[in-house]
């Protein structure tokens, strides 16, 4: 006999295969990301894509504050709806040791996107 396959368990894998490989979704999450970031920041850019580039320091951004970091993380996390993961994800004070700048958050939301 054969195997019976779930077409729709099949295709949602496919689509999420397809979706993860899309260069669309770099540029999508990076968006997210700084959108996020400045929402939280106390300065107000007129056009926080000029200013807030990968390489942005997050620590200096944030000016130190870690209740506002946790908020733009909690905020990323649900917006791309990621289960929670381990806490060993942030270590305690070290928030800004595991992502320094912009684009080591974006890279940490593009793996966990991609575990899905």
């Amino acid at each position: 006999m054969g195997e019976l396959f779930n077409f729709k368990v099949f295709q949602q894998k496919k689509e999420r295969e397809t979706n993860i490989q899309d260069p669309r979704m770099v540029v999508a999450i990076y968006r997210s990301v700084v959108h996020f970031v400045h929402m939280y920041l106390d300065e107000i850019y007129e056009d926080p894509m000029d200013h807030l580039t990968t390489h942005s320091d997050l620590k200096s951004l944030y000016k130190n504050d870690r209740g506002k970091f946790l908020e733009t993380f909690a905020a990323l996390i649900q917006y791309w709806e990621l289960p929670p993961n381990s806490d060993k994800e942030l270590p305690y004070n070290k928030e800004f040791d595991c992502f320094p700048t912009i684009g080591d958050l974006c890279m940490y939301i593009e793996k966990r996107v991609k575990d899905l």
